[in-house]
């Protein structure tokens, strides 16, 4: 163990805090791992504080609720259920739970305090079933955070923050320490008392800083956060999987690790145990025996190094330009006056001259677009505002950061043709930060991880990867290899006669195939067409049983001409802002049809009179890996508003139209599993408004695995979660509109090096093609593995840009990637282009696109 010991007898009466998450709370096997884990800090002669948060989905059904006004019960109750059977307990002792919910769902606009009442019944639910459970194999008694914690009366955020993300001021009580005389208590976390005993919560992140307040209030030897991750890692292990697990560091390190965007601690819940001295350990539940990461103040580091580089996404800059400020006594008084008057807090901020640039994180602000407006109306009268949305900042973690500058300053070069909008060291030499467009953050945080930890050897509080900690824990690790890989010499030889040109490899799409029919909880796959429209793709597909998603009138009319002899209800048209003739025609052929803008039915309703439409719905939340693929949101053109559905519902029953079916899609490139989970829970929410629905289709954005190292998207959880929802659904079946995960492995993008050439200390290699072929790391910042398959087995030299020969500075297919010696003629390989590539080429500086080539 990491953190510090002593022996049994001087733990005696000494209490140490356990606290786990929704993950780790949501079925019996979790369970019975945490029942051993608290008999064995028991028999190490300590007494246990057990708090826990809800279990895994039931508040994101809250939230729902709130944000949509859907009627969540059943939803709600079937988990709860589905929890008591799993851990043998009637859910019946959860009945005052569920009938204050019952209660509250039935408000369109619950206020603040019924807010907090909604949320914190996750909890306190979850609370009665598992306290149940617990009597029977422990001797546990419960505690209600009530009756310990009460938020702070001196808060001088607004009252949202004050009742939906309250603060407690804690220190040592030996009177509840008295009053607590046995060896086990549980408690729920997440919801605290106010002054008047009404509920309040403590935010992001709420059940993590119950358990430090409680550590501090019981004066605990440690805390234990229990997760699904082993610890603090070097970045996002979801996106990086070569992120090294850090053992041991300070307080300050990790809350600034924390506040830049790490998510296995919100930074509120460090502050408590770093005042008082109490080391916080991170385990993993699903794999207890493994190392973790201990926080104490002993383990401050003591010379220059990074330990982390994160990423917050939805960051929301406001610049403020005025003559007038400059050397202005008071004006930035007046300035950030405003801002606290509206109860915003100010995360980052940069001065110039006659400019301030200040950043606001949605983590800590409820940035709602009224706000943004008062705001900007408000600081109008001082000077020019500009609001910049969808930014990230990145930021470096560690110690002495400027010592570093050496090693930072030629990644950032790389990135000089991009916008850098603000950057700030902070003073006490932890962290730098950065803020840059969305689309690059990804890109940034990898180069620079890169650089920062995976080159410095130096660092030995580093512990392994967390692909490697992955693979430890398989019986036998997957080891992957590239189709491509093994077909080097075809692909030579097929460049030779047609570079530049996409190769496709049909065996990898039956094999992508085969992965997706795991999911027997889904009734029928569409193949999202518009991924790769290639006749013999499209042709595929329909010979192995996968039905056809298209977005035009000449995709259909592709598909009819490949598929001759297709069903016309296994072609599903989901168009967009298209003219309705669109509309009339596929409905003519009896084509599935989804509407998505409701003023499309009120303007043309004798065209849908009769017939049978799927609905789109947006679900009022975004994913994927860039702003342009998140296809739900206010921000989003797609999908029918939350608001509106029930209008629509009625105008569909008073016109006769059948909504035979709900779809939502909220993005691509998505490797969380639940993302799919939460479509289906919204989706079911929404039947009661059309009861002769169907169908319900989940949309795809099913993300891939981009290099072999990569975890991917874990199937078997997400058809668990699928088969769970049909259960509670019986009588509907699921649809999927797969794209990308079906053939971005198969295809391939091969060209010729036309020139290479240095500038300074960079490097760059051309190529014959660029984004008049493959648009994707333009347009959304995509990141494709490049190789050079002429040197497939060469070591790597040095370090380039990949580019094309179009001219425009954006015409970068690969930034910073680490190259053999390369030579004029040599094949370089783009991976993964087999999804959003030809179909997205033009011929733009009049230059032919990338020819097709198939492998069968």
């Amino acid at each position: 163990m990491l953190f510090l010991t002593s022996e049994y007898g001087e733990n005696l009466n000494t209490w140490v805090v356990l606290k786990f998450g929704g993950s780790s709370v949501s079925g019996l096997t979790k369970w019975q791992v945490i029942v051993e884990i608290v008999k064995q800090r028991i028999n190490e002669g300590f007494k246990v504080l057990l708090v826990h948060s809800a279990a895994q989905g039931l508040t994101d059904l809250l939230t729902q609720k709130i944000s949509n006004n859907t009627n969540i019960y059943q939803a709600f109750k079937s988990k709860l259920e589905a929890l008591g059977q799993d851990l043998g307990i009637n859910p019946e002792v959860a009945l005052n739970s569920l009938k204050k919910l019952d209660q509250l769902v039935q408000l369109k606009k619950p206020d603040l305090w019924q807010q907090a009442e909604l949320l914190a019944l996750g909890e306190q639910s979850t609370h009665q079933l598992i306290i149940t459970y617990l009597k029977q194999v422990l001797q546990a008694h419960s505690l209600n955070p009530k009756d310990c914690l009460i938020s702070c009366t001196d808060d001088q955020r607004n009252r949202e923050a004050q009742i939906l993300s309250a603060k407690c001021r804690v220190t040592k009580n030996d009177v509840l320490i008295k009053k607590l005389t046995e060896n086990c208590y549980v408690m729920p976390g997440f919801f605290v008392s106010n002054c008047e005993n009404k509920t309040v919560l403590l935010g992001r992140g709420g059940s993590d800083t119950s358990a430090a307040y409680m550590s501090v209030l019981l004066n605990a030897k440690r805390l234990e956060i229990w997760t699904d991750v082993h610890g603090i890692f070097s970045a996002n292990p979801h996106s990086i999987p070569s992120a090294r697990l850090l053992l041991k560091m300070g307080y300050q390190e990790a809350r600034e690790i924390a506040a830049s965007g790490g998510k296995v601690l919100h930074p509120r819940c460090i502050l408590p145990v770093e005042q008082h001295n109490i080391p916080l350990l991170i385990k993993n539940t699903n794999d207890p025996n493994q190392v973790g990461t201990v926080l104490a103040r002993e383990y401050s580091p003591t010379k220059p190094r990074v330990s982390a580089i994160n990423s917050r996404h939805q960051v929301t800059l406001v610049s403020m330009e005025s003559i007038n400020m400059w050397h202005q006594a008071g004006f930035m008084g007046d300035v950030f006056a405003i801002y606290k008057e509206l109860g915003l807090s100010i995360d980052l901020v940069s001065t110039a001259q006659t400019n301030v640039t200040i950043s606001l994180d949605n983590m800590d602000n409820v940035l709602t677009d009224s706000i943004l407006s008062q705001l900007n109306t408000a600081l109008s009268t001082l000077c020019e505002v500009e609001i910049i949305k969808n930014c990230s900042a990145v930021t470096l973690v560690g110690y002495r950061i400027r010592a570093l500058a050496d090693k930072i300053a030629p990644v950032l070069s790389s990135f000089a043709d991009q916008r850098i909008y603000i950057t700030t060291q902070s003073s006490n030499d932890l962290n730098q930060t950065f803020v840059v467009d969305e689309d690059q953050a990804d890109k940034l945080v990898r180069a620079l991880h890169e650089v920062l930890i995976i080159e410095d050897k130096e660092i030995d509080d580093f512990g392994s990867t967390w692909a490697e900690l992955i693979q430890e824990k398989q019986a036998k690790p997957k080891t992957t290899t590239a189709w491509w890989q093994n077909g080097a010499e075809e692909l030579l030889s097929i460049a030779a006669k047609h570079s530049p040109c996409y190769v496709y490899h049909l065996p990898t799409v039956k094999g992508q195939v085969e992965q997706l029919k795991k999911l027997t909880a889904v009734d029928r796959f569409y193949y999202a067409s518009k991924a790769n429209s290639h006749p013999e793709i499209l042709r595929f597909m329909y010979e192995e049983s996968i039905c056809l998603e298209t977005v035009s009138p000449n995709e259909i009319d592709r598909v009819l001409s490949v598929c001759p002899d297709i069903q016309n209800d296994e072609i599903l048209f989901t168009p967009n802002f298209a003219p309705i003739d669109e509309y009339r025609n596929a409905l003519e052929a009896g084509i599935f049809v989804t509407v998505d803008n409701p003023q499309l039915l009120y303007d043309h309703h004798e065209i849908f009179t009769d017939q049978k439409v799927i609905l789109r719905l947006d679900p009022g939340h975004g994913s994927g890996h860039h702003r342009y693929v998140r296809t739900a949101g206010t921000h989003s053109k797609f999908g029918i508003p939350a608001d509106d559905i029930e209008s629509v519902a009625t105008f569909c029953a008073q016109h006769n139209i059948s909504v035979h079916g709900l779809h939502a899609h909220s993005g691509s490139g998505i490797l969380d599993h639940s993302n799919w989970s939460r479509i289906a829970e919204y989706l079911g929410s929404c039947l009661i408004h059309f009861p002769e629905t169907q169908i319900i289709n989940l949309g795809g954005g099913l993300g891939i695995r981009e290099n072999p190292g990569d975890l991917g998207l874990d199937l078997s959880q997400l058809n668990a979660a699928l088969l769970e929802f049909k259960t509670n659904h019986a009588g509907i079946k699921l649809w999927m509109e797969p794209g990308r995960f079906l053939v971005a492995h198969c295809g391939v993008l091969l060209a010729r090096v036309t020139q290479t050439k240095w500038k300074g200390k960079q490097g760059y290699i051309g190529i014959e093609t660029g984004m008049n072929s493959l648009i994707r790391p333009a347009l959304y910042g995509a990141w494709h593995n490049i190789v050079n398959l002429s040197k497939l087995s060469a070591a790597h030299e040095y370090t380039a840009n990949i580019v094309g020969p179009m001219c425009e500075t954006g015409d970068v297919l690969g930034i910073d990637r680490k190259m053999p010696k390369t030579q004029n003629g040599d094949v370089l390989l783009v991976a993964n282009s087999g999804a959003y590539g030809a179909v997205m080429a033009s011929s733009y500086n009049l230059r032919e696109p990338a020819k097709e080539v198939i492998l069968k």
